[in-house]
């Protein structure tokens, strides 16, 4: 006969292993009464460590200050606040107001005519009367890609202590204005043989950085002499329209001196001549 014994020991409830899904079911009374007592905060002046000491779930750590990434988003944002200043200062035109001579309707002098009846002889040209000549004979036109939106308004000279600035005024679309500036200044060389040459270097003025000569400028912003070498066939493509002018310099060894007008006086170009060169 087999026997039926009953276990003497007490069952103990399983602990069911935690399905990573979750448990879509109701727990039951005793595991739910068990979760409630495990999850109530210990009151004060009860055993076991304080409960400031648990960390909750939900008390994430803040995040650090970082100081490079500071300083490299400070570098970034000034550098692009500069690239862009420079941009719109390149496309902010010069004030041609103060040029004496461009823009007027006076009636200009024939300075090629001037120069002949010289013979040789030192003469002044004024600031006035060279903006004036070169408005009435001197006829430009915009090439390359620029010419489809872009057309040359005028030529205006400027002229400083030591050196000239040589303005190109241009108007794109309809009424915006943008201009192109070279820093001019003459010397001429002599040689054993009695022969001597006139050289045109592209700048004047105070150097950039202390040390980079300026050249010139585009728009508002001054460049530095290597950058405005660039238009040197532009310039003598001006020198080629005066051909009867530009031969009396070099017949007579002319150089030219500029001299900014102050305290009330007239800016003006004097031509003096060489005396080692024979008429």
């Amino acid at each position: 006969m087999l026997e039926n014994k009953r276990r003497t020991k007490p069952r103990t409830p399983s602990k069911k292993k935690a399905s990573p899904w979750g448990n879509l079911m109701e727990p039951e009374d005793e595991e739910r009464g068990e979760s409630a007592v495990a999850v109530m905060p210990k009151e004060e002046g009860e055993g076991g460590s304080d409960s400031h000491e648990e960390e909750e779930p939900w008390n994430t750590p803040r995040p650090r200050f970082n100081a490079w990434s500071f300083l490299a988003a400070l570098l970034f944002f000034a550098f692009t606040g500069s690239l862009f200043t420079l941009v719109v200062q390149m496309w902010r035109p010069q004030d041609l107001s103060d040029i004496a001579g461009y823009g007027d309707k006076g009636t200009p002098r024939d300075l090629t005519l001037a120069l002949k009846n010289a013979g040789g002889a030192e003469i002044t040209f004024t600031e006035e009367e060279i903006n004036r000549y070169l408005r009435d004979t001197c006829q430009m036109r915009q090439g390359g890609i620029f010419s489809l939106l872009a057309h040359a308004q005028g030529i205006a000279v400027r002229i400083h202590d030591q050196y000239a600035e040589f303005i190109l005024d241009r108007v794109i679309s309809t009424h915006l204005h943008q201009t192109t500036s070279v820093l001019l200044s003459f010397r001429r060389e002599h040689f054993d043989d009695g022969r001597s040459t006139l050289h045109v270097e592209f700048r004047g003025g105070k150097p950039l950085l202390g040390s980079l000569p300026r050249g010139g400028s585009i728009g508002r912003v001054s460049l530095p002499q290597r950058q405005m070498e660039l238009l040197r066939p532009a310039i003598k493509t001006l020198a080629d329209c005066y051909p009867e002018f530009v031969q009396l310099i070099e017949q007579y060894g002319y150089r030219p001196e500029f001299i900014a007008g102050h305290y009330g006086e007239v800016s003006r170009m004097r031509l003096v001549p060489d005396s080692s060169v024979g008429s």
